[in-house]
């Protein structure tokens, strides 16, 4: 059964066709996540020069402003969380590796409601953030299997989330967790594979979730 074809249990869940997920090994995983630092970095540069350029007014020297902040917290959230994974590093094993969740979301209760269920699973939540350029940056770090992004967040939309996650982590699902319906098609369109609304129990947000990586 495709990821389009499941079933959804809340009249408030949405949901779009994507790649059938995989599970994937510890040495796989590592490869993903070496690689997609490599990718960032190189398209990074390339922004850089970009931003550097963009500076013939004043309205695209905010631009560009703005651009370089949000370039220099992901980068931050990228090189932190390497860094982690380098100094806890000890071998690969040739395993199968845990189904491992990002969530960016605001709400602490809601987020604590879902590690609740999502850890009762055996699903690893191995991060947490409430600022949309550091779920990027922790995402590309991570290349988890699995990304809840909230259509709010500091300094990136949940939109440009979606989107920057589904350019340098192409193996992870994407859900988005939406304030109001008319934002679902934009999420949907952007890259989501399911879209929750805020009417979505948190129970249910976490077994749709789940169900995307065959833990439900």
């Amino acid at each position: 059964m495709t990821l389009a074809a499941l079933p959804s249990h809340h009249a408030h869940d949405h949901v779009s066709a994507a790649p059938d997920w995989q599970l994937r090994s510890e040495i796989r995983l590592a490869e993903q996540q070496l690689q997609a630092v490599e990718h960032f970095n190189r398209v990074r540069r390339l922004q850089e020069h970009e931003a550097a350029a963009a500076t013939a007014s004043r309205e695209l020297r905010m631009d560009a402003a703005r651009s370089m902040d949000v370039l220099r917290r992901q980068h931050d959230a990228v090189v932190a969380r390497a860094d982690e994974q380098l100094r806890a590093t000890g071998e690969l094993l040739h395993s199968i590796a845990v189904r491992r969740v990002v969530l960016a979301h605001r709400n602490d209760w809601l987020v604590r409601k879902l590690v609740l269920v999502l850890e009762e699973q055996d699903v690893r939540v191995v991060a947490r953030t409430d600022n949309g350029a550091d779920a990027v940056g922790l995402t590309i770090a991570e290349q988890p299997d699995l990304v809840l992004v909230e259509d709010t967040l500091a300094m990136m939309a949940g939109l440009e989330v979606v989107q920057e996650v589904r350019r340098f982590s192409p193996d992870t699902v994407v859900t988005a967790h939406a304030a109001y319906g008319d934002r679902v098609g934009q999420l949907l369109d952007a890259g989501a594979t399911r879209v929750f609304t805020r009417r979505t129990p948190p129970h249910d947000v976490a077994q749709g979730m789940l169900q995307l990586v065959g833990a439900a």
